[in-house]
C-alpha cells in the first residue's frame, strides 16, 4: 500500500526572534553553586500548536582558559514545572561570533498551549548563556515516531557526566558504560559530551558513538562529530538528530569518543539522551 504523507504546513515557532541578534534565545543564569540549578526562566509562554519536534540550543557559555562545563534542563508547564529533558550537556558552548550554537533535536510531543522554561547549572556560577528553543509541528501527522519524554543516563555530579577517555590521534577509543540497564523502552538516542576541568584546550575534531548490549556491544551506525578549539569553544554534536532504533528496557548502553590528536590533560565526560 502506498503511504501518502498528510498535507498541510509544517508550522514553526521559536524564542530566538526573526532578526539578527548577538544573544538569540532566552538568557538563563546558572546557580550560585556549580551543582545547583539556577532559577527557571520562561522561554515560550504558550506553544501555538501541537509540537512533534523540538531543538534545544545553547550559546555563549565558553570562556578562554576557563572550565565551562554546563547542563541545562528543559521544563514544561506552569510555575511548578515538570522536567521534559534533564541535564543536556552544553559545556563550552560557542561565544557570540565564534561559530554558532550547540544543539540537540528530539522527536517529542508537546501539546498546544504549553509553557516551556529552562534552568541551568554550570562550573561558571551565576553566569548567563542563551538557550534557544525551536518547535515544529501543527497540522497533519509526523512521518516519524514521536515520544513523550527524554531520559538522561550518565550524570555523575552536575554539571558533569560519566568520564569517557577518547582514543587519541585517530584511534577509535574504548566503549565506556553509561548505564548498565535502561529504565524503560526507548526508540531514539543521542550522545552529549564536553571537556572536563582542563583549561588549555587544543584544536581538535572528535567523533562519538553509542553501543548497545553486553561487553561485545553492537555500535549504532550513526557517528556524531564535534569540534573543540583553543578558545575553549565546543561545537556539536553533528548531526544533532538522534539515531532511531528500538531499545528495550534493561539494555546496557555505552559511549566511545575518538580524538583527531592528543587528548587534553583534563577528563572528558558524557551522557546519553534516550526518547520514550
Amino acid at each position: 500500500m502506498l503511504w501518502v504523507p498528510q498535507k498541510g504546513e509544517l508550522m514553526f515557532e521559536s524564542n530566538m526572534g526573526t532578526v539578527g541578534d548577538d544573544t538569540p534565545g532566552t538568557q538563563v543564569t546558572t546557580g550560585g553553586a556549580s551543582s545547583t540549578k539556577g532559577t527557571a526562566v520562561e522561554c515560550i509562554t504558550s506553544t501555538a500548536f501541537e509540537t512533534y519536534m523540538i531543538e534545544v540550543s545553547d550559546q555563549a557559555y565558553s570562556l578562554p582558559a576557563t572550565n565551562s562545563q554546563l547542563m541545562v534542563d528543559i521544563l514544561v508547564g506552569a510555575a511548578t514545572e515538570e522536567v521534559l529533558i534533564a541535564n543536556l550537556i552544553f559545556g563550552q558552548s560557542p561565544l557570540v561570533g565564534s561559530g554558532g550554537f550547540r544543539s540537540y533535536l528530539f522527536p517529542l510531543y508537546i501539546p498546544a498551549g504549553t509553557r516551556i522554561a529552562a534552568q541551568a547549572a554550570g562550573q561558571r556560577v551565576s553566569t548567563v548563556s542563551s538557550v534557544g528553543i525551536k518547535l515544529w509541528g501543527g497540522n497533519g501527522v509526523p512521518p516519524f515516531r514521536v515520544g513523550r519524554k527524554v531520559t538522561t543516563y550518565g550524570v555523575s555530579t552536575v554539571p558533569a557526566g560519566t568520564t569517557v577517555v577518547p582514543g587519541a590521534t585517530g584511534a577509535a577509543g574504548t566503549h565506556t558504560q553509561i548505564t548498565a540497564s535502561t529504565s524503560e523502552d526507548h526508540f531514539a538516542v543521542i550522545p552529549g559530551w564536553q571537556g572536563g576541568d582542563d583549561t588549555t584546550k587544543l584544536d581538535r575534531t572528535y567523533t562519538s558513538a553509542i553501543g548497545l548490549g553486553a561487553a561485545t556491544e553492537e555500535e549504532l551506525s550513526t557517528i556524531w562529530w564535534s569540534t573543540q578549539t583553543t578558545d575553549e569553544v565546543h561545537q556539536g554534536p553533528s548531526p544533532n538528530l538522534p539515531h532511531f532504533t528500538d531499545i528495550p528496557s534493561g539494555t546496557r548502553m555505552t559511549m566511545r569518543i575518538s580524538n583527531s590528536g592528543a587528548n587534553d590533560s583534563g577528563n572528558y565526560n558524557g551522557c546519553i539522551y534516550a526518547v520514550s
